[in-house]
């Protein structure tokens, strides 16, 4: 991605890097106490100087090939880089509906709320400034890895729990299906501690393809 739209009509300048540790100091101390001050946020109390390192051994043991990307406003002035959204993914995990095909797992993906946006200096946006529609922007990055790493497209996540309905609705707005309930997830660990209870989402191939092209116009 290397832009998104705001509320002027105008663009804001964005660009995709692999994420590494100054951008989780970063978000840690900056983004994330803003997030916590919300109950109603998905990622209230994620701690990321804990869920990135795990995530990379963790992922490491398991042969999931773990990655992490950085999504970041480009500062015109100065061409400073400065993450509004993070993810954290399974390079290489069993598709949902069928094993034997690989998928990328969306494992943490936070975005910056508009607060932060406004008021952390190292933005310098005002509210018709602050790009909008991140959410779908770090689902992409998932979509993009699968399409570049053997997944074809096809990603799977778990839409916490904390997010009720309302973050169902809007993972199958951008084209996700859900797991039926009760159905068998790939084999591992989350198979006995997270098993599927209705909130699995996943893009097929097909639906994967489709949702990335819906964001051409923003490449």
């Amino acid at each position: 991605m290397s832009r998104a739209p705001t509320r002027s009509g105008e663009y804001a300048a964005l660009r995709v890097a692999e994420m590494d540790s100054a951008h989780v100091l970063w978000w840690h101390a900056h983004v994330q106490p803003l997030i916590d001050r919300d109950p109603q946020r998905v990622d209230q109390g994620w701690n990321w100087l804990l869920y990135a390192p795990f995530s990379y051994v963790a992922g490491n043991v398991m042969g999931r090939s773990p990655v992490g990307y950085t999504v970041g406003l480009v500062v015109e002035e100065s061409g400073q880089f400065v993450p509004c959204a993070l993810a954290l993914l399974l390079g290489e995990y069993h598709a949902l509906t069928n094993h034997r095909q690989l998928s990328t797992f969306t494992w943490y993906l936070t975005t910056a709320p508009v607060e932060a946006m406004v008021s952390i200096a190292e933005f310098d946006l005002t509210e018709d400034q602050v790009p909008k529609r991140l959410g779908s922007i770090a689902l992409d990055v998932s979509v993009t890895h699968s399409l570049n790493h053997k997944g074809r497209g096809r990603v799977a996540l778990y839409a916490d729990q904390t997010g009720g309905a309302q973050l169902l609705r809007w993972y199958e707005q951008q084209g996700m299906q859900i797991l039926p309930r009760q159905a068998r997830i790939p084999p591992g660990p989350r198979r006995f501690f997270k098993p599927s209870d209705g909130r699995y989402c996943y893009f097929t191939s097909k639906t994967g393809l489709a949702f990335s092209r819906s964001l051409d116009s923003l490449r």
